[in-house]
């Protein structure tokens, strides 16, 4: 019969089966922005102790992505899951889609509030009128609310933008799986 703690490994083994979840120190505002984005589960540990970014990790099981040295090797002196990445978001997406094989597509019905990590709802066109300007309620069809801070979301002009970065993203990953072969 397993004991309590077989099954405690066994419950975060399943956890880890299922997509990554991360907490982001507080150096990386934007990348934890675009995990949110392209759909991760992702705290942004602004204005956090270490101690406590290791604790939350620790207690659920969350990736730290991190700039700090410091915080680094403590997470994993500790047992706990960290990735050092880059300051440029490209190579920092496209690290953490070798380590960890996050997706570096957006896919808006599967994203999360940038601003509050709350998954998006798909809303009809009708729903946000007078909520968004005028010229982008006619020039687009397709929106998206968070339901906790009700930002409205649409691809807009920066769509664009958003794209070529990931792009960058894609072709730095696939650079790095060559190098492993």
């Amino acid at each position: 019969m397993p004991s309590e703690k077989d099954s405690s490994v066994v419950i975060l083994a399943t956890r880890r089966r299922r997509e990554p979840a991360f907490i982001v120190d507080s150096m990386l505002g934007s990348l934890a922005r675009w995990l949110r984005m392209l759909g991760y589960d992702t705290v942004y540990a602004k204005g956090w102790h270490d101690s406590r970014i290791l604790d939350e990790a620790a207690a659920t099981g969350r990736i730290i992505v991190t700039r700090d040295r410091g915080l680094y090797r403590r997470a994993l002196r500790r047992g706990i899951e960290a990735v050092f990445v880059s300051d440029d978001i490209a190579e920092a997406l496209a690290k953490l889609g070798a380590t960890y094989g996050i997706r570096l597509e957006i896919d808006p019905d599967r994203s999360r509030c940038p601003l509050c990590n709350t998954p998006l709802k798909r809303i009809e066109k009708s729903e946000v009128k007078g909520r968004v300007p005028p010229r982008v309620y006619e020039a687009y069809n397709e929106f998206w609310i968070c339901p906790r801070c009700g930002q409205v979301y649409w691809r807009g002009g920066h769509w664009r933008g958003i794209n070529e970065t990931l792009e960058e993203a894609r072709k730095l990953l696939a650079k790095m799986l060559k190098r492993r072969r």
